[in-house]
């Protein structure tokens, strides 16, 4: 048995990061843009979940890369089927709330990406209300492609192909069966109920889709130019919107620098309007990225 250390190591923190400036979503492309929203943005962002107590499923969706080895796929253009060579797959997850599990002495990088305003929740509210820390995998890992090839063969399985399957089965079964008197049995006088059977089967094929599907919001690809940026924000993700306290707050960040200063606008007039209890800190970007 491992026995417990009396304190964390320093990349293990018992804050989790949500940083309201994160880049909006280019539906066209499906990716976030390049850059991170406007402070004002960033600021509004952070009043509407503090006012609403409510951390909602943002546009964000995982895309998921694969490179997958070989890979058949009909070519419309010329009318026939062509094998690419790592090949790349993109899998979409369902839409996802993010909290970020990074170490304040360790949160400077991070607001290139993501902006200098902040709330912290206390890990042990996020891990109540169901977020887990995201799996990373590089883009072409072998099991990334065996979750790949599984939902491929899912999509096969179509009620018409179930169907087709049984009453094959069914009839390499009975063709051979005689009666008592050694008589073949009439096909067209027997009765198969194969529709409960089928329906069975499809409803496990679908919920084993959606297991998997679900389990793709958790996932985030990433190659090996990544493992400074991606890999290390430490991502922790839930499916659903994350419905907190005020006591659920551990620390709330704004910058103080800057032609605004948001850090005194909230200090002055925001906290005490949505009523903020004086217990959680407030913290200047600058003073917490200096200690």
């Amino acid at each position: 048995m491992i026995m417990p250390l009396e304190s964390p190591p320093g990349t293990v923190s018992r804050i989790l990061w949500h940083f309201t400036g994160g880049p909006s979503w280019d539906h066209a492309r499906k990716c976030q843009e390049g850059r991170p929203k406007q402070e004002s943005a960033a600021y509004d962002a952070l009043l509407s979940i503090l006012k609403s107590k409510r951390l909602r499923l943002g546009q964000y969706r995982e895309l998921i890369k694969v490179v997958v080895p070989k890979l058949r796929r009909y070519n419309a253009q010329t009318q026939k089927h062509e094998v690419l060579i790592d090949a790349p797959v993109i899998l979409e997850s369902s839409p996802v709330c993010c909290l970020a599990d990074i170490p304040t002495a360790h949160l400077s990088y991070h607001a290139s990406r993501y902006g200098k305003i902040a709330i912290g929740f206390h890990r042990d509210a996020a891990v109540r209300h169901g977020f887990n820390p995201v799996f990373y995998t590089l883009h072409t890992t072998a099991i990334l492609r065996s979750l790949n090839r599984s939902l491929a063969k899912l999509d096969t399985l179509t009620p018409e192909a179930l169907l087709r399957e049984a009453e094959w089965d069914l009839d390499s079964q009975v063709r051979d069966l005689e009666c008592e008197h050694g008589h073949p049995v009439d096909l067209d006088k027997t009765s198969f109920h194969a529709s409960d059977a089928l329906g069975e089967i499809e409803g496990t094929v679908g919920d084993v889709e959606d297991g998997l599907r679900q389990f793709l919001a958790f996932i985030k690809t990433f190659d090996q130019q990544e493992f400074s940026t991606i890999y290390c924000e430490r991502e922790w993700r839930a499916t659903a919107e994350f419905k907190f306290t005020l006591d659920d707050v551990a620390m709330i960040v704004l910058p103080k620098s800057g032609d605004v200063s948001y850090f005194d606008t909230f200090v002055s007039e925001t906290a005490r309007k949505i009523k903020l209890r004086r217990s959680i800190p407030i913290i200047p970007w600058e003073d917490l990225v200096e200690h």
